[in-house]
């Protein structure tokens, strides 16, 4: 059988699980720093006394063992999902456009008096990859390894049925005034769910409108190619 080029579904496994551990190793040396030094979760009455870094090493610490496994689970979920779907740099710039925009939420928002954990960030990384889904513009063969043997209808159905199950996710966990503790043993902060959200679709359309490869159609980026 002729070589396709795409790759086996070992490889995407092996790639998408190195980043994972990459990705939960991270939280781990994060959440034993925090337990020696302490001052890594978010406190609003901290970081108004100065302790800026809270709004960014808030996302990298958890209320617990259970909290940080289940953010490293979806992480290596979302990543093995999108692995042969997205290119992995896409992936990347929306989870980190949604942890930008965790970060400017909870310093902005005067209620939040206390923040921990990488969940809005992996919103941001779910919208933002559904997004790019939705937007890919190119040919089954155009994106390579990104794209597998997805064609582009079948990419744009997901990535539009991802971002609507997500509105209806972010629609129904919106607080009706009863606190919910959740499975976890806490109330989710759902503005940071939000913000991540609209970080990780702001990063990716900002990659769209500076018309990079993935999102433009062959003719096009022949024109362009002629152009320069």
């Amino acid at each position: 059988m002729p070589s396709t080029g795409l790759p086996d579904h070992q490889s995407i496994g092996m790639r998408a699980a190195g980043w994972s551990l990459v990705f939960a190793t991270a939280l781990l040396v994060a959440q034993l720093l925090d337990g020696v030094t302490g001052g890594w979760v978010y406190v609003r009455s901290d970081y108004q006394a100065g302790a800026w870094w809270q709004l960014l090493s808030a996302q990298w610490v958890h209320f617990g063992l259970m909290h940080a496994t289940a953010n490293a689970v979806a992480f290596a979920f979302l990543f093995f999902v999108f692995q042969n779907r997205v290119p992995r740099w896409l992936q990347w710039l929306a989870l980190w456009g949604g942890y930008v925009a965790v970060a400017v939420a909870i310093g902005l928002d005067p209620n939040c008096a206390f923040y921990a954990g990488a969940s809005g960030a992996l919103h941001g990384l779910l919208a933002g990859s559904a997004l790019a889904l939705l937007l890919f513009n190119g040919t089954e063969t155009d994106g390579g390894d990104a794209v597998g043997r997805f064609s582009k209808r079948r990419m744009r159905a997901l990535g539009l049925a991802t971002l609507i199950g997500l509105a209806i996710k972010l629609m129904v966990q919106r607080p009706n005034g009863v606190p919910d503790l959740g499975w976890l043993g806490f109330a989710s902060y759902t503005p940071a769910h939000e913000a991540g959200v609209l970080g990780g679709l702001i990063a990716v359309l900002m990659a769209r409108l500076v018309y990079v490869p993935w999102f433009i159609d062959g003719e096009r980026r022949a024109k362009l190619h002629d152009q320069q």
